[in-house]
Order: structure tokens, then C-alpha cells, then sequence
């Protein structure tokens, strides 16, 4: 699925995009279903253009996508970067409005332990509307840490940093068309600016087996601070597909919530 090269530039820089990795009509099929989906949540309402919508867990609520997360070119991604034993942490669905702030990076994540987000983006985005940007490298902490405060997500939308702006931060522009799919880990510092109305994107979260007593202690710690992360959906957990089954064993043994869609 990823070659050595990319393997490489993940692990170096936080992030790789590999292109093409869906058809045309296999995108436009999911985009469908997704928009339709986010609208029965909106009970069928219009899309509140100043607001996002951001649904965890997403994949679990409509037969048509929940697969993916077993689609070779999505779980091959898990098996190289999480290694064989990797497990399911969620899966997102977004439509966003406007800028993100930058944010990224928490400074008691085990580095051993991979954690990685593999995104979709529905549509063609470029820089100027609202692809995703990363601060290449920021993903392997320094002491002292020069980026420390980008990693906060800040509110005030008029916050400068080191003399710019927040979009004018040199940084990487993620620009994708629908089909190719980004993988980065929450540990970079990333954001998102420019951007316009109802851009859609789809998110799946594997992490590595857990081997250590510090990786146990944090994942129950993340589980403890978060509403819907590394919670197993009963969807999952009696799928009839033996992956995804799989998938979801790692929460269910350390006795987490079992979420109902």
C-alpha cells in the first residue's frame, strides 16, 4: 500500500499524501451518501453555513460507508503504520466552515506509539479555500519546544505569532482533489485557513497495539478526557467482517463504553 519512500516521509515529516487512491465514481458515490446522512442529522434541515458539523462516531451510521474502515486501501494504511495488532481509535465526519487554528502535539503522547488520522476530502481543495496545512516535523518534540505555542488551538481570531498572522506561518499546503488521501499524525501541528462553506471531509483513526504500561495509562487517560474517541460502536462490534470485529477488541478489553448509532 505505501511505499518505502512514503513510509519515510511520514515518519520524518508527520505526514504523507498518496493520490488517486479512489475512483471518481467511488468518491461521488460516498460523497452522496455522507451528504445525505449529515442532513438526516440535521432532521432534514438546511446546512447552517456559519457553523461546522462534526459527527463522531460517522462511518457507523449508514451501511453504505461503514466498510471502509475495511477497504484494503484504508486498513493496509493502519497494518503499516500501527503494525499488525492496530485497532480502531474512530472515525469523523466533517463539513467546515472558515479557518481551524493551528493545534496539534500533546506533550505527554508516548512516542512509541502510532497514532495516525487518514483523511478524505470530498472535494478539490487548494490553498486559498481551506486544504489542510502542517508544520512539517513538529510531530517529534523539542525541550524547549519552539512551537509550544501553536499547539493550543487558540480562539482569538486575531492572535499573531512570532510577528505573522496564523495563515502566513510558513507551513505545507496539503492540496488534494477527491480520491487521494492524506495521512498525518494528531501530533503535527496543523490547521486550515481560508476556507469556505461546507467543506467535507471523512477522518479514520488507528492506533498501534498497546505494549507498554505508559501507552495503557494514556490511552485510558485520552478516554477518560474525550465524549467519543477510542469508544467501540456496537455497529463494529457485531459486524460480520472478522477485521473489523478485530478492530474494536483493544477498547472492549480495557472495558470502555460501548456507543450506540
Amino acid at each position: 500500500m505505501l511505499t518505502e519512500e512514503q513510509i519515510s516521509h511520514f515518519n520524518t515529516f508527520g505526514f504523507v499524501i498518496l493520490r488517486e487512491v479512489f475512483s471518481v465514481n467511488e468518491i461521488d458515490k460516498l460523497r452522496e451518501v455522507s451528504l445525505s446522512t449529515m442532513k438526516s442529522l440535521r432532521d432534514e434541515s438546511d446546512y447552517i453555513e456559519t457553523h461546522n458539523q462534526s459527527v463522531q462516531p460517522w462511518l457507523e451510521r449508514n451501511p453504505a460507508m461503514e466498510n471502509l474502515v475495511d477497504d484494503n486501501r484504508i486498513y493496509g494504511i493502519g497494518e503499516v503504520l500501527c503494525g499488525k495488532d492496530f485497532w480502531l481509535d474512530g472515525t469523523e465526519g466533517h463539513l467546515r466552515v472558515g479557518d481551524t487554528a493551528w493545534h496539534g502535539g500533546d506533550t505527554s503522547f508516548p512516542t512509541d506509539l502510532p497514532w495516525i488520522k487518514i483523511a478524505i476530502y470530498l472535494d478539490p481543495l487548494t490553498k486559498t479555500d481551506g486544504c489542510l496545512r502542517v508544520i512539517p516535523g513538529t510531530h517529534v518534540l523539542m525541550d524547549p519546544d519552539p512551537y509550544l505555542s501553536l499547539r493550543g488551538r487558540s480562539t482569538n481570531p486575531d492572535e499573531t505569532y512570532f510577528g505573522v498572522s496564523p495563515d502566513q506561518i510558513p507551513s505545507v499546503s496539503l492540496e488534494t482533489n477527491p480520491g487521494d488521501v492524506i495521512i498525518f499524525t494528531e501530533q503535527i501541528i496543523h490547521g486550515a485557513f481560508g476556507g469556505g462553506v461546507g467543506r467535507h471531509q471523512i477522518c479514520v483513526n488507528f492506533v498501534g497495539d498497546l505494549t507498554t504500561d505508559e501507552q495503557i495509562n494514556f490511552v485510558r487517560n485520552f478516554y477518560q478526557k474525550s465524549n467519543f474517541s477510542v469508544r467501540p460502536v456496537r455497529t463494529y462490534i457485531n459486524s460480520d467482517r472478522p477485521r473489523i470485529r478485530r478492530m474494536v477488541q483493544t477498547p472492549l478489553e480495557l472495558g470502555f463504553d460501548v456507543l450506540e448509532v
